[in-house]
């Protein structure tokens, strides 16, 4: 790992989803310790070579091109992106996927599996936008250490698919119709042979989650443990 650890985001998409905007402030937060790059698309996975974390955000998916999503291209990932994601989970190298990112890709479902977590389009949905508590859960990990319960204005997904053999801890949930909805994931290993870490922070989805103060503790938390591992 370099001096300043590379960060590659993985941003662009729907307009509702502002993740570009997103990104440059977890590079804020992050501060100049690390090194920040923000891309859009497929362009990301050609930069996966000196990347030591990377940080999927954006939404990119067969339906983007509807007028609801945008009225948007979708440029899928090609032969050489997608074998250049397999290479990096597969070194061991860590990775963090943000709200609905889990829905890119859909074409090809090893991205999925890849990532952990997927949005399976017809069987995954969302709470409506609202004022939702968010309850920490006592697990000592390191990605909620000093966090409490945080309120927030956002959209709760639900019946997330987890790859078959990825065994996940749940940090955070809220509660929406009776269910508990997890919030924050890890999980290490599965995927394929080598994988290392990989979170899931479902919270964010515009910037009005991100002025939960809580989110800011939670980005710095798992980015750190994602590459320090305490």
């Amino acid at each position: 790992m370099t001096a300043h650890p590379r960060l590659v985001f993985h941003v662009g998409g729907p307009a509702f989803h502002p993740v570009d905007q997103q990104a440059v402030q977890i590079a804020g937060w992050l501060g100049d310790a690390y090194d920040c790059r923000i891309v859009d698309g497929r362009a990301a996975f050609d930069r996966l070579d000196a990347c030591d974390l990377f940080v999927v955000m954006g939404l990119h998916w067969t339906g983007m091109v509807e007028s609801w999503a945008g009225s948007l291209t979708y440029d899928p990932l090609g032969p050489v992106q997608q074998e250049a994601f397999i290479q990096y989970v597969a070194s061991g190298r860590p990775l963090l996927a943000h709200h609905g990112a889990i829905a890119s890709y859909e074409d090809w479902p090893r991205f999925g599996e890849m990532l952990g977590f997927t949005w399976v389009w017809g069987v995954t949905s969302h709470s409506p936008l609202g004022d939702h508590t968010v309850e920490v859960l006592p697990t000592g990990h390191p990605i909620v250490a000093g966090l409490a319960g945080y309120t927030l204005y956002d959209e709760l997904y639900y019946d997330v698919k987890v790859a078959s053999d990825l065994q996940p801890t749940i940090h955070a949930e809220a509660i929406w119709q009776g269910q508990r909805l997890p919030m924050v994931m890890t999980a290490t290993g599965g995927r394929v042979p080598g994988a290392g870490r990989t979170a899931y922070l479902a919270n964010g989805h515009d910037l009005r989650a991100f002025a939960c103060p809580a989110l800011r503790k939670l980005w710095r938390n798992a980015v750190h443990w994602l590459l320090e591992g305490d």
